[in-house]
């Protein structure tokens, strides 16, 4: 009974989505749960959401800015040009940041993971989004 509760432990263990990632560069902690890559939502639906986000009774996330997004393209690599420790990401189209587009003040800034480009989008576009959350 005992090598079977270490299996099946073991087994979940092995089989646990990662649903943040650490950057120690920046101290930034990411969301890569399925959300990041399967649900497109406005820009007023992705502030809402990543400040109402809880992983694993983490809470404290927000929408990353511009810059913030821009650290974690890796432009050795393409669709998706986003460092290898995420496992979410929908490439070919944009993720929101909470980084006004100079253009439009109904415009925010994203990144496209396919290969690491920046667009100004309307707030009332469905995007991406990727939450984000300073270590303390």
């Amino acid at each position: 009974m005992r090598i079977i509760l270490m299996m099946t432990v073991a087994l979940s263990i092995a089989m646990a989505e990662t649903t943040m990632v650490k950057d120690p560069t920046t101290n930034l902690i990411w969301e890569d749960t399925t959300h990041t890559s399967e649900d497109k939502i406005t820009f007023d639906e992705a502030k809402t959401y990543c400040e109402t986000l809880k992983i694993t009774e983490v809470s404290g996330w927000r929408l990353p800015t511009l810059n913030e997004l821009l650290t974690i393209v890796d432009y050795t690599r393409a669709d998706p040009a986003i460092l290898k420790e995420f496992n979410h990401v929908k490439s070919g189209t944009v993720y929101w940041a909470s980084t006004p587009y100079v253009r439009s003040r109904d415009e925010f800034w994203g990144v496209d993971f396919k290969d690491g480009t920046t667009d100004g989008t309307s707030r009332n576009y469905s995007r991406y989004v990727r939450c984000v959350k300073a270590v303390k």
